[in-house]
């Protein structure tokens, strides 16, 4: 399954092993903690209800921050406090890629800085990835806005479904996703999702290591086609295991590499608190956070 967030962004907005890893499982090399962070479109209906309440519950369960994807009518300075009150960190937010054109840039990193955010994701929405040429001005958009945005202590990303892994490019060598990555910037950073990643039949850990240091943020769920939840490490019944993510794996890549926000996605019910809750325990349970 693939729960896009293109539509929704539009419309709210207007390697190393893990005994190598050792201690830089639960604390990055670079000796800060990774943090553990919910994407609120996981939650969207209930945050649509009561932001302040969901907010308070998932800081009651253990996270340390929440990366949006649309504001809920909420202005900058009353997201700020309402953050500042509960002690939550912005991890993020996802925008439409039309946010980052020059024209837009200056009001978009204004918002980012007011709310205390220094992260800034695509997840795919406002340009066309059908062609090599659509691929190159994506790469450069991204480039450009990672420029303006340096300054101002913000990083822009890119976050992954699936459909970047599908089509091939360059005498059918690269995909979207290898392309989009070698053209642009190297101050723009990677948003593996590790859950869509492995649902197309991707190694997670061939892209980590492919880039290495560039994760600077990623995204957590389970491979849907063996979890209808999401939850880490839950598989439903049925369903193969050697499909699942390699979870250790992937998690002590991440803390010896630079990440800085383990962003919990799980998008399947967003009226419910279930599967973002079952990702904190499993995360917390195997020391990862």
């Amino acid at each position: 399954m693939n729960f896009s967030r293109r539509n929704f962004c539009q419309t709210m907005l207007a390697g190393i092993a893990v005994g190598a890893a050792g201690g830089c499982q639960a604390l990055g090399c670079g000796g800060k903690k990774p943090q553990a962070a919910v994407q609120l479109y996981s939650v969207r209906n209930l945050c649509s209800k009561d932001l302040a309440g969901v907010l308070k519950q998932l800081k009651a369960m253990g996270y340390d921050g929440v990366e949006f994807a649309g504001y809920y009518g909420k202005s900058a300075k009353e997201l700020k406090q309402m953050l500042d009150d509960i002690g939550l960190k912005v991890a993020g937010t996802h925008i439409n890629a039309n946010e980052l054109r020059p024209q837009n840039i200056g009001s978009l990193l204004d918002f980012a800085n007011e709310i205390g955010n220094p992260y800034i994701v695509c997840p795919g929405g406002g340009f066309k990835q059908g062609s090599e040429a659509e691929l190159k001005e994506m790469a450069d958009l991204f480039a450009q806005a990672a420029v303006a945005a340096k300054p101002r202590g913000i990083r822009i990303g890119y976050h992954n479904h699936q459909h970047e892994f599908e089509k091939k490019f360059v005498n059918n060598t690269k995909c979207a996703w290898e392309l989009f990555f070698d053209q642009t910037s190297p101050d723009v950073f990677t948003q593996l999702d590790i859950g869509h990643c492995q649902a197309k039949n991707q190694d997670p850990m061939f892209w980590l290591r492919k880039y290495p240091g560039r994760a600077v943020t990623v995204h957590i769920k389970e491979n849907y086609a063996v979890s209808k939840t999401g939850i880490l490490g839950r598989y439903h019944e049925g369903a193969d295991p050697s499909k699942g993510v390699k979870w250790d794996e992937v998690f002590a890549f991440l803390a010896a590499h630079g990440c800085e926000q383990y962003i919990v996605e799980c998008e399947s019910d967003p009226s419910t608190l279930s599967a973002v809750e079952g990702c904190i325990q499993y995360m917390r349970a195997k020391k990862y956070v």
